[in-house]
């Protein structure tokens, strides 16, 4: 009989000792942060970028601007980015429709036919949203005039400074020269292109689409067989600040699977059409591997109504000759032409000419 009163007499205790408790951590959870009686008040201070110097943009006389910085402005905290735009897609456009993509950051798709993915998980797609302060606002990439010692474009020289941590290039290494192919759809002068690059024994870095991929596959096999490198220039080729953060993962991560499956090859270089980008865009395509490549030197050759004069444009391209990234487009027969007499000129100045960066 005593030890059942003992064991009864302990329970009770536990029971109270227990309710204590739990209002002990009520009174806390009530309790002020700075000592007083009241509801606790947790503070948020807004994330600013302390090398943030403000934002490139070029006019349209391809001169790029740091607006922020003169004004004196950092930039603000942006919102979650799944809250803001929309589908940029037209309905009925199915082909060019990207696959669906989780809040995960995996891509999916209904259809392995006809340029559609079965994967349920894309290569390079993973669960990642970081809060950071990085801004939406749309960049349009441009060049000013002015050139440093080294006849580099300023302006690449401090883009390079400035979104080199977010996976941004501009430039080559010293005494080196970048040479790029942009690759939207075929025009008959990329077999030209790559005769020319076999002959001088120079790589370059083809940026391609998936209708390029799709309409001319011969040719990416060749860029890949001979030691290209193939990038990627998204699946439809649209304007990355434009679409939403779902749709630029997958924008990358589709075709990125595709030439995978297509071709056994994994990308990792990446360039934005039309060199509009965002910040976080930029930090995006970084998070799903990729190094996004820009360009210190392009003129206007992607027009292939517009024939340029070839003794022209070799002069142009010679005048800017420097350590960094040359954007070519493959339409244009003037390009083609050209080619070999400019890799001849850039050894003779005493470059590296290739895929380097």
């Amino acid at each position: 009989m005593k030890i059942k009163t003992a064991m009864l007499v302990c329970a009770l205790l536990a029971v109270m000792f227990a309710l204590a408790g739990c209002a002990d951590k009520k009174d806390n959870s009530t309790g002020s942060t700075n000592g007083t009686s009241g509801t606790s008040v947790t503070s948020t201070t807004p994330v600013t970028s302390d090398t943030d110097d403000g934002e490139y943009e070029a006019g349209r006389d391809g001169m790029v601007t740091d607006d922020n910085a003169e004004r004196g402005e950092s930039a603000a905290p942006e919102a979650d980015p799944f809250e803001s735009g929309s589908d940029r897609v037209s309905e009925g456009d199915e082909d060019l429709r990207p696959g669906d993509v989780t809040d995960d950051g995996i891509v999916t798709s209904d259809s392995g036919k006809d340029g559609k993915i079965t994967s349920d998980e894309a290569a390079f797609a993973s669960s990642y949203i970081r809060s950071t302060a990085l801004s939406d606002k749309k960049i349009c990439w441009g060049l000013g005039r002015e050139r440093d010692s080294s006849n580099r474009p300023v302006d690449a020289v401090k883009a390079e400074e400035k979104y080199a941590p977010l996976g941004g290039r501009f430039l080559a290494p010293d005494g080196t020269v970048c040479l790029t192919f942009d690759e939207g759809y075929e025009n008959g002068y990329t077999a030209a292109i790559l005769d020319t690059l076999k002959e001088k024994n120079v790589k370059a870095v083809f940026f391609v689409t998936y209708d390029y991929c799709k309409s001319a596959p011969e040719l990416v096999r060749r860029m890949i067989d001979e030691g290209h490198t193939v990038g990627n220039h998204t699946w439809s080729h649209p304007s990355m600040p434009e679409i939403t953060q779902k749709e630029v993962w997958s924008e990358v991560t589709k075709l990125h699977q595709y030439v995978k499956d297509e071709f056994g090859y994994e990308m990792t270089l990446f360039r934005f059409p039309k060199g509009e980008f965002s910040e976080r865009t930029l930090d995006d395509v970084h998070g799903l591997g990729y190094t996004s490549l820009f360009w210190s030197f392009a003129y206007a050759d992607w027009d292939a109504n517009k024939h340029t004069d070839p003794a022209e444009a070799l002069a142009k391209i010679e005048d800017s000759t420097h350590s960094g990234i040359y954007l070519l487009h493959a339409v244009s027969q003037t390009n083609a032409d050209i080619l070999g007499e400019l890799i001849d000129y850039w050894r003779e100045k005493g470059y590296t000419v290739g895929a380097e960066i």
